[in-house]
């Protein structure tokens, strides 16, 4: 199965009015996450962040009720490096996959 990537939108925050729009987004609180299923085994990697989004204009303005996933990760995705992110998840599930460190126990009684 090849990677699939997912963004969960946690939080939003908002200016409670901004002249005559109220409920303005302006942070959103995100997780990025990436998964691969290899045989039997999932293996999963994510990332986390804050992201400003730019100001509407009373023309371009969603209510707040009436906003989507696809509205707002369109926000996030104006703003990232999407390519970036993607890259750096693959890495790190191939990691998990294929791992070149491991912390051990001492091999003696302490």
């Amino acid at each position: 199965m090849k990677m699939v990537f997912d963004w969960i939108i946690s939080a939003m925050d908002c200016k409670i009015h901004e002249g005559e729009m109220p409920d303005v987004v302006q942070t959103v609180h995100w997780r990025y996450n990436a998964t691969e299923v290899v045989g039997e085994k999932t293996y999963f990697a994510e990332m986390y962040g804050a992201t400003q989004v730019g100001e509407p204009t009373p023309e371009n303005f969603t209510d707040y009720n009436s906003l989507t996933k696809e509205q707002v990760v369109g926000w996030l995705e104006s703003e990232l490096d999407v390519e970036s992110m993607q890259e750096n998840l693959t890495k790190q599930i191939e990691l998990k996959i294929n791992p070149i460190d491991e912390t051990k126990a001492p091999p003696f009684a302490n």
